[in-house]
């Protein structure tokens, strides 16, 4: 077991901007498709795709979502699937082709119980084997507590739309409802924290693996309201700390507050929120909260980011999954928010940002942003985000000399809804300001 804060010799982790096809090697996905998505996210300014090669979440395995034009990632008892295999090599290798890392995520927290942590570690040591050569960060499981003790739900072929109407067509009358929930509560409690045990156990046995047969980042994906420290005892593998925040209005506070928390517990450790909001969730969360996620993210002293939408992820039609929103691919692909987040990243990469040393102050009243600020280390650059310049009653900014993004030295105005340097800051809208 490593002690809090204990930090390994890791591979560095790339500030990468990622999207999130978690379904992108399944047909849903046709390889036409799949590689001009590639080539338009590169175009945007992306540089990695979060990529499930495996069974992909909410599916079980014999369901034909999750199967690519080979068959399934593995098959019902386990046995492995070398025509997939062959199949994910060649979507990695058209990522890599259009400039793009491949964050490939090998298993889902709850499929532990369906493979086992044999079948787990053989699974990962062929991933290994097949793609260790090319341009790739490994993501030992999404989600790695998820389901604890309800792991076979989706087995063998149910979707958690399929779990969500069995469970409305087989609500129990109220009044036993009520007399039986102390006595299971009872039960789910000791069973689960052993379950618990196992199941953190096992993820920290086929992580330890993975370590000794890559040289390549190692990653680790979490449910919302823990980290990854918090979820594995040997976090120590990972090269990055990360949380998921989820996609809940309420977990706005966390974007700014959970990298300073966590930067004080693990001194020098990168941080990575690997699932903030997606876009188009549930009809949320629209450009301009991806730009506030972003910015507010990197601030706060995120190492890379990842972006997430509704209809991409799931290769959405407007019924598959769509308890989660009904946006489908193409309404997805046509959002003009990509672009603009390309355009952040290429500004703050420009400025010599992200500064792994650098220190974040943040002003925020009642639980609203007013601004964040992060300066470098040693203190010879800034950048500012301001959500919303109509809430600065202080407009000293507007007598700050503005240079436009030629490479000079100076400060620089940059509107993120807007995806360009400007020559004085908006009086409404979100800013950056680059000093």
């Amino acid at each position: 077991m490593s002690l809090p804060g204990m930090v390994a010799a890791q591979p560095r982790v790339p500030c990468f901007l990622a999207d999130t096809w978690w379904f992108g090697l399944t047909s849903r996905l046709p390889e036409e498709r799949f590689a001009e998505l590639a080539r338009l996210r590169a175009a945007q300014g992306f540089s990695a795709v979060q990529i499930v090669v495996g069974i992909p979440p909410e599916v079980g395995p014999g369901n034909l979502n999750a199967w690519s034009s080979q068959g399934p990632a593995w098959f019902l008892d386990g046995r492995p699937n070398t025509g997939y295999l062959d199949h994910a090599r060649r979507r990695i290798e058209l990522l890599n082709a259009a400039g793009l890392t491949a964050v490939v995520y090998g298993c889902w927290g709850h499929q532990l119980a369906w493979l086992g942590v044999a079948g787990a570690r053989a699974w990962w040591a062929r991933l290994v084997d097949r793609l260790d050569d090319l341009d790739v960060i490994y993501c030992v499981s999404g989600e790695t507590n998820l389901w604890i003790g309800a792991e076979d739900a989706l087995l063998p072929d149910r979707t958690t739309g399929d779990l969500r109407l069995q469970a409305a067509r087989a609500r129990l009358p109220g009044r036993l409802k009520t007399m039986l929930r102390p006595l299971r509560a009872r039960f789910v409690r000791h069973r689960r924290a052993a379950a618990a045990h196992a199941r953190r156990a096992g993820w920290d046995e086929v992580l330890a693996g993975l370590a000794a047969s890559t040289d390549r980042p190692l990653l680790a994906h979490v449910i919302p309201g823990e980290s990854s420290a918090d979820a594995l005892d040997r976090a120590d593998l990972l090269a990055a700390v990360t949380v998921q925040t989820g996609h809940d209005e309420d977990s706005r506070r966390l974007l700014w507050e959970w990298p300073a928390r966590l930067a004080r517990r693990f001194h020098g450790r990168p941080f990575i929120n690997l699932e903030p909001w997606y876009e188009g969730i549930h009809g949320d969360f629209g450009r301009d909260d991806q730009l506030f996620a972003y910015w507010v993210s990197m601030l706060a002293g995120a190492a890379a980011y990842c972006y997430g939408a509704q209809g991409i992820w799931n290769v959405g039609d407007g019924a598959f999954l769509a308890h989660w929103g009904a946006q489908s691919l193409d309404t997805a692909v046509a959002s003009p928010t990509p672009a603009l987040l390309g355009a952040s990243h290429r500004a703050l990469l420009h400025h010599g940002f992200p500064d792994p040393g650098g220190v974040t102050t943040v002003d925020a009243v009642g639980g609203a942003l007013r601004s964040i600020t992060r300066v470098r280390a040693d203190g010879t650059g800034a950048v500012s985000f301001y959500p919303d310049m109509s809430r600065i009653r202080d407009m000293s900014l507007a007598r700050v000399p503005a240079r436009q993004a030629s490479g000079s030295a100076g400060d620089r105005y940059f509107a993120p809804d807007q995806g360009k340097f400007v020559a004085q800051p908006p009086s409404q809208g979100p800013m950056v300001l680059l000093t």
